[in-house]
């Protein structure tokens, strides 16, 4: 047989021959699955994201529409000193909290001494306040109740507030219905604040006495305040609980 006429076998590639296909194969679909993988990934971020700002979104609604209106203005707003200690002090309402703002007189204009204050009560402690007292001597105030999410809603008229030395300490006292307190220096007169069994409430000046009798049966609450006159700020007893 002639060599023409022989059957032609393939030859079996070289082992290395296949091996470098093989690799070559491989690295193609390693290639191929890491892009894929890549866009599913870069699918999922962008899942996420939508998914994030759709949370937020609802939150900002959450908050603005589900979350009840803060209605009216705190009343009243005053400063007051208790037991030696001054009090920025609104008219209490259970409702709510409260926000106070502090600013002082800085070069002919007023300026927000740090941030807003938020409180569980209707009372700012001044005197713990000392980078307030201490940033100058002219301030004003105002307040605003708010709610536990810290939104607060309208605030009230400012108060104009000169830093003055307080009145030294008043101490009253009940003896039967009758209330009575001693002198203070500096004192133009005296003030009982009253609430009354009926809750009913009432300041009653007193002029320069020195004692107030009540009259009527029930649970009182007073409070005797020495008003201050000027450089001077009045000072305000301990709450009298009085059973007649």
């Amino acid at each position: 047989m002639n060599e023409e006429n022989k059957p032609k076998i393939a030859k079996e590639p070289k082992e290395g021959v296949v091996s470098v296909a093989i690799a070559e194969v491989g690295a193609g679909e390693t290639k191929v699955n890491k892009e894929a993988r890549g866009k599913r990934w870069q699918k999922l971020a962008i899942l996420l994201s939508v998914v994030g700002i759709l949370l937020i979104v609802a939150g900002v609604v959450i908050f603005y529409f589900m979350t009840p209106d803060i209605k009216g203005t705190p009343t009243n707003l005053r400063v007051e000193n208790y037991e030696g200690e001054l009090y920025l002090v609104a008219d209490y309402q259970e409702e709510y909290n409260y926000q106070f703002v502090v600013e002082v007189l800085s070069d002919s204009e007023y300026v927000e001494v740090g941030e807003a204050i938020n409180s569980d009560t209707n009372t700012l402690n001044l005197s713990e306040q000392a980078v307030l007292l201490n940033a100058g001597s002219e301030f004003r105030f105002k307040v605003a109740y708010a709610n536990e999410n810290g939104a607060n809603g309208e605030f009230s008229d400012y108060l104009n507030w000169t830093k003055v030395t307080p009145l030294d300490k008043i101490e009253a006292s009940v003896n039967d219905n009758v209330i009575s307190w001693n002198s203070v220096n500096f004192a133009e007169g005296y003030l009982l604040k009253i609430t009354y069994p009926d809750g009913s409430q009432d300041d009653v000046d007193v002029g320069n006495a020195l004692s107030y009798s009540l009259s009527g049966t029930g649970t009182y609450q007073v409070y005797v305040i020495a008003v201050g006159g000027e450089g001077f700020y009045s000072s305000t007893s301990q709450c009298l609980t009085i059973n007649i």
